[in-house]
Parts: structure tokens; sequence; C-alpha cells
């Protein structure tokens, strides 16, 4: 019976996008316990199957000097408990463990980037950081996982253990079925947020953060406040600059348009009582949310990064506009405002767009990774 650990910078992380792997896993007979910083309490249901959680205390700013507790903290934990595989996510947890494990030569370490902290075009502070930091841990690492094209470019670049290899996924897996949702009282659920019927929604999931740019769409809602006041946006999720974009909000007399509901357990609702899901982040690994979205036959909207031009077909199911772009945004959301053919996605387009990261077909990938073998394009 071999034995996994899942490892990640804070629990959240297992929370919203990890779950479905770990209950994949136990369920074909591997034991599999995770090590995190317990930020949030974990899902009942991981806890349900008799997993062993080590609170670990990663940081997420990486020259914390905990991080140096939390690698002596990784060594103990792998001498106790003897893994024959560790999974490591987000970039600080990942760095960390793999340096604290790299001469255990009968542990396999596997690595799924979730999206580069360095990007064409991005900051130079970030590729000075993170770039050198990712080549070297490379090193330590037999199996490298991305979840889009220009990572995976970057990756097989990187030098891995002796016999190690990067391959690409399709994202952490969409569970297609539970975002249909029958008999669905739209109506019914945009009056408890004070939406009418006849408002056009505009939902960003995205915690309130400086990469997720909020501050784009309150910009470009400015614009359109007095031609459409029936456009509402609402935010879904909280993080460190609650207060500042809800003083942004307030500045720009954007009050009745643009609304904040914080941190919410029916996103399935929230996407279906939506017209658009936009995701308008300066760095984006994939957009989990924009393929709920998908699923669900809306529209959505992105920035032109690397994870949502991955799968949006600019015209088709959605659009995609430059970074900081505020009248190119406005005029993307007055198109989809104003052009039926926006409004509902085909099954087919619905299907031929997303099948592929489907969570059936993420699983299969990561069991034939688990095996020993590498997906590739």
């Amino acid at each position: 019976m071999r034995k996994i650990l899942y490892v990640t910078t804070v629990s959240s992380t297992i929370n919203s996008f990890l779950k479905p792997h770990i209950q994949d896993l136990v369920a074909q007979g591997y034991v599999v316990d995770v090590a995190t910083n317990v930020t949030d309490d974990l899902d009942e249901e991981i806890l349900g199957l008799g997993i062993k959680v080590f609170s670990v205390g990663f940081q997420r700013t990486p020259v914390s000097v905990k991080n140096l507790d939390a690698c002596r903290q990784m060594r103990l934990i792998q001498k106790n408990e003897r893994y024959d595989i560790v999974h490591v996510h987000t970039p600080v947890a990942s760095f960390v463990t793999r340096f604290a494990l790299r001469k255990d030569k009968d542990l396999k370490i596997l690595y799924t980037c979730h999206g580069f902290h360095f990007y064409k075009g991005g900051p130079a502070i970030s590729w000075l950081l993170f770039y050198p930091a990712e080549k070297l841990a490379a090193r330590w690492t037999d199996v490298l996982i991305t979840i889009n094209s220009e990572d995976y470019a970057v990756a097989r670049g990187f030098k891995l253990r002796c016999g190690g290899k990067a391959c690409k996924i399709y994202g952490v897996g969409i569970e297609k079925v539970k975002y249909i949702l029958k008999d669905f009282d739209k109506s019914g659920c945009r009056g408890k947020l004070g939406l009418s019927d006849d408002d056009f929604v505009i939902l960003v999931l995205a915690e309130l953060n400086k990469n997720k740019n909020h501050i784009q769409l309150i910009r470009a809602m400015s614009f359109l406040k007095g031609r459409y006041p029936d456009i509402k946006a609402v935010f879904a999720g909280c993080g460190p600059l609650e207060t500042e974009i809800k003083g942004n909000i307030k500045a720009l007399g954007l009050e009745k348009n643009v609304m904040m509901v914080g941190w919410r357990c029916d996103v399935k609702e929230l996407i279906n009582l939506s017209d658009v899901v936009g995701l308008f982040s300066k760095r984006e690994g994939l957009g989990k949310c924009l393929l709920e979205a998908m699923v669900c036959g809306k529209s959505i909207m992105a920035t032109n990064t690397r994870g949502p031009r991955e799968f949006i077909e600019e015209g088709a199911e959605g659009i995609l506009f430059d970074i900081d772009d505020v009248e190119a945004t406005a005029k993307a959301i007055e198109k989809i405002y104003a052009s039926a053919k926006f409004n509902v996605m085909s099954e087919k387009n619905v299907a031929e767009a997303t099948n592929k990261y489907l969570l059936e077909n993420v699983l299969a990938q990561l069991n034939s990774v688990y095996e020993g073998l590498c997906i590739e394009e």
C-alpha cells in the first residue's frame, strides 16, 4: 500500500482544488495524508477519509524565516512517516519541501505548478526571484506537472532529477454534474442578493488580492453606469484588499452597481444566476471558475493571460482583452450585454470547449503520472 503526502502552503488550496484528487487516490487504495498551514478548517469529507493532517508553518512570503521551521518540520514528517510519494503544490511550500527532502533518494517528488509566478510580460522582480528558484528546485523533482502550454514549454527546459520529466495536464478538473442545477430558482437566488430578473450580472469569483485585479472591472463599470444602470458586478471572495476595493467602489459612486458578497459556499448558484463570469487577473494559471461557467453555458471574459487564452476562442464563448485596458473591458461588457449570441452557449460548444478539462479526464492523466507515465501534448 503506497503512501502519498499532499503538501500545500495553505489549507484552502486543498479544499478548493485538490479534494477530488485525494478522494480518488484513497478509493484506489493509497494512503494519503496532508501537510499544510491550516489557515482554514479542512473539508469534512476529506477528514472523513481518515487522513492525517500535519500543520506546518508555511508562509506565503518566500523570504519569511518561518519557512525555515517549515523545512525542519517536513524533514521530521518524512523521517517518521516514510512516504513513497510527496506531491507538492503552490510555490513556497513546493520549494521548501523539495529543498527539505532533496537528499531522500527513495522518495518520489511530484510538483504540480498551478501557474509559475514568472510569465511572459510579467514584472522583472518575478523573474529575478521565482525563475531561479523554480529552476533550482526542478533538480529535486521527479515529475513537474503544468496546466498550461506556456508553463509546459518553460518546464521542459528545466533539468529534473535523473529520469525526471515535465508533463501537462488539463487543470484540476471540473465536476460538470455539480454545476448543472435542475429546477434552479434563478429569480429567487437573485432576489436574495438584491438583484432583479432584468439585471445583467457579471460574476467575479476570486480572492481580493492585487493579482486578481478587481480594479480593472471597477473602472470599466464607472464608464458604463450612466448608460446601463442594470449592469451589475458581483465580487465573491475575501482577501487582503477588501477595504481598498470597497473604497474604490465608493469613490467612483458604484455602490448600486458593484456588490461584494464575501466568501461563499454557493458558488454553483452564483454562476447559474449570472449572465457572464469574468477574470481580470494579471497572472492566471488556467482559470477554473471560467471553465465552471462554460459548463453552465455562460459567457466568459478575461484578461489575455496564459491560462484563459488556453481555452477561450475569441467570439465563440467569450472575449479576451489586455491587462489594465479599461476601455476594452467596458467594450467587451457592452458587446456581451447587447449581443444575444453571447448569452447562451450551445451544448455542442460547451462540450468541445470543456470536455478535456472534466474531472474524470484529469484524474486519468494524474493516475498515469502516478503509474510512472507522463501525459504529453
